[in-house]
């Protein structure tokens, strides 16, 4: 019962004089010395002396050495003391301060405690619905993760209770009903000893039901409340309201009077507290309330004059409102307009900031009590005030519904079949003793079964975990023979086109010594020895690259100097220069950098030089330029036929080339540039050019 009743503690007011800082002095470490004024906080909350807590804690939270999960602990200690005393921004601060050390200090005990503080203030506080959701999320992942049913159902508890607050009474019953069956379950088990702790829940389902006019569940949930009521007077007390308040909803007036006397007794109790003296109150409200709907005003007057008798020590802003709203209610029914005015008139104001609803009915009837007297005017500026909240408030009961609640988590059984599964109790008792024998006969066979089942899960992952083996070995295997295809295919493009011209330089001057003179075969040597020294270089580099790239075909992606890879590849694209007497026009910056991986920048630029060649016309240029911009761009331009950038899509896409332009290569160009982070795109400015762009980030 403390746990559910603890957050009351919160709600005391200030006393007049603080209490000093408690004297420490004894204890020999810091930690110790925290934990002695967390407790003299925890005590003093009981009395309550709210001062000295405020105190305590802005003494310690003063303190540099203080560490986080303290720091947490005291700012919920100060934000408890600040509720109800300060602005409702200051205490969400402080509560807020306490929930972000908690997390610094991963603590998620000090993070729960004050969100589920804040997320009753939050719904106290116009203007924090998102941090209120985003509190209710929060906690309803940390139900989620706890392992304590008992917190759990605390939780769920308060989660229900702001619900409540916000009207949205789907949610509440939701929620409450997930509390009260971890509870139930936890009593009657005897995990819990107190078996109180379930009664607030029930209590206020029940109420809530009640109010919506679902007048059995209220009644029902109300008794199962009182099965769990040891002797807290309090509880006993708003039991015996509550039964009376849904039996009068019920028309039985008879059995409501019994609960009514019932409590009426309570108030001789030795320990007896306002609280028992306003629960008498609204029970004489509803009874009067009753006599109303039923148009017996001098029976209404009767119990609104006792409630009005008990208020004048005991009740409290709420209640007083409560009161002059049903004095005014039956003076206007007795025909006493002057008095109802004077009842409705007081309580204006407190209906507006306390009761909604209550003052949207407050205003309808102090409307047509100025018109019965005949003062029309104020009759309509009443009904104008009158009239958009009424509208407010059916828009939103029209969007409240509790139906499905119910159909989750509500107990499947009514009153009359508790009673009648009472009945069946002893009997079954009687055939437990007979069912003992056989289900120990078939505990017997189900272990049996059991340890057969076992041993044939146990074969069976081991053959799923070989197969599982099995087909990642498959797996590799065909990667390592992809990944060699296309290394060989690297190697074979790369290397075919300048060995065959050499060879064919090799064989002219073989097949025809006398055609050339001596200065053209030793320029023609000179070439052919630059030639293959270049492509034995590559073919070295190439190589060297397959070996690393046997188990995984990656790029390693680093700037890559543009200006040594273009002239490497042009030396080497030499003869096939010659052949057809064209001239390399090169424009590249000093410095100028691509961002990719560099062998395959150079098979793809070698790739592109060679289709530049083939296209381009005896004679013409092939120009290689850089530019900067957003991207960092590498461009291959050639005069000839177009290539546009759907063939190459094509191409890239197996569909044979209308240029005949060699497919192979375009291929490695597509794969090895998505590899290496590169775009490739082919530009056609002018009818009888194209433009390969060999684009990166700007490094």
């Amino acid at each position: 019962m403390n746990r559910i009743l603890l957050p009351l503690l919160f709600l005391f007011t200030t006393l007049a004089n603080g209490q000093a800082i408690p004297d420490v002095s004894a204890y020999k470490t810091e930690k110790e010395k925290l934990k002695a004024l967390a407790r003299s906080c925890d005590s003093l909350f009981k009395i309550p002396d709210i001062a000295s807590v405020r105190s305590i804690s802005n003494y310690v939270l003063s303190k540099p050495e203080t560490d986080d999960y303290n720091r947490s602990l005291f700012y919920f200690y100060l934000a408890a003391a600040y509720e109800g005393d300060i602005d409702a921004d200051s205490c969400i601060k402080t509560y807020e301060y306490s929930i972000a050390f908690g997390r610094k200090a991963n603590s998620p005990k000090r993070v729960r405690n004050a969100l589920d503080r804040l997320l009753y203030i939050y719904s106290n506080t116009p203007g924090y619905n998102r941090q209120s959701e985003a509190a209710v999320k929060e906690l309803l992942g940390i139900i989620d993760t706890t392992r304590n049913e008992a917190e759990k159902a605390g939780l769920y508890g308060n989660i229900s209770t702001y619900y409540n607050i916000r009207g949205e009474y789907t949610k509440q019953a939701d929620y409450a009903l997930k509390s009260i069956a971890i509870l139930k379950k936890l009593v009657d088990s005897g995990v819990e000893k107190d078996r109180e702790v379930v009664v607030v829940n029930l209590m206020n389902l029940g109420g809530m039901y009640l109010g919506n006019d679902q007048v059995e569940k209220g009644l029902y949930y109300t008794r199962e409340a009182k099965k769990y009521i040891v002797g807290t007077i309090f509880f006993l007390s708003h039991y015996y309201k509550q039964m009376a308040d849904g039996l009068l909803l019920n028309e039985r007036p008879d059995q409501a009077r019994i609960y009514y006397d019932s409590l009426t007794a309570m108030l001789s109790s030795p320990e007896v507290t306002g609280t028992l003296f306003r629960d008498r109150i609204y029970s004489d409200l509803a009874f009067s309330d009753y006599y109303l709907r039923h148009s017996k005003p001098d029976s209404a007057f009767l119990y609104a004059d006792r409630a009005n008798t008990l208020g004048e020590k005991w009740a409290d802003e709420f209640a007083r409102v409560q009161i002059n709203y049903m004095n005014g209610k039956v003076y206007f029914e007795k025909k006493e307009y002057a008095k109802a005015l004077e009842q409705l008139l007081a309580i204006e104001q407190g209906a507006a900031e306390t009761d909604p609803k209550v003052h949207v009915a407050l205003l309808q009837i102090i409307s047509r009590a100025y018109a019965a007297i005949g003062e029309h005017r104020k009759a309509f500026l009443y009904y104008e005030k009158y009239a958009p909240l009424r509208d407010s408030l059916y828009v939103q009961a029209s969007e409240r519904s509790i139906a499905e609640a119910e159909a989750q988590f509500q107990n499947r059984e009514k009153q009359q079949q508790i009673d009648l599964k009472n009945l069946q109790i002893e009997d079954a008792r009687k055939q437990r003793l007979w069912l003992i024998g056989g289900l120990a006969l078939m505990a017997l066979s189900l272990g049996l079964l059991a340890v057969i089942y076992r041993n044939n899960k146990r074969n069976a992952l081991i053959l799923d975990k070989k197969n599982r083996q099995l087909e990642e070995a498959i797996t590799a295997l065909e990667e390592a023979n992809r990944t060699k295809a296309k290394l060989f295919g690297i190697i074979s493009h790369d290397l075919r086109s300048p060995i065959s011209q050499v060879y064919q330089f090799l064989k002219l001057h073989q097949m025809n010594p006398d055609l050339l003179s001596d200065q053209q075969r030793s320029e023609l040597s000179r070439r052919i020895q630059t030639a293959t020294g270049s492509l034995l270089e590559t073919m070295e580099d190439l190589l060297l690259w397959s070996k690393t790239q046997m188990n995984e075909f990656q790029a390693v992606i680093q700037p890559v100097e543009v200006a040594p890879v273009v002239l490497h590849c042009i030396d080497l694209l030499r003869l096939n220069l010659d052949a057809k007497n064209l001239t390399p026009e090169v424009s590249i910056p000093e410095g100028a950098l691509l961002l990719s991986d560099p062998y395959y920048l150079e098979i793809i630029l070698r790739n592109l030089l060679q289709n530049a060649i083939k296209a381009a016309p005896n004679g013409s240029n092939i120009q290689v330029a850089f530019r900067k911009d957003n991207f960092a761009v590498l461009t291959v331009q050639n005069s000839g036929p177009q290539f546009s950038q759907d063939d190459y899509l094509k191409v890239a896409k197996d569909q044979s080339s209308p240029q005949g332009l060699n497919g192979l290569g375009l291929k490695l160009v597509d794969e090895l540039s998505v590899k290496s982070g590169l775009t490739v795109r082919f530009v056609n400015d002018d009818a009888d050019t194209t433009r390969a762009e060999i684009g990166s980030p700007v490094v």
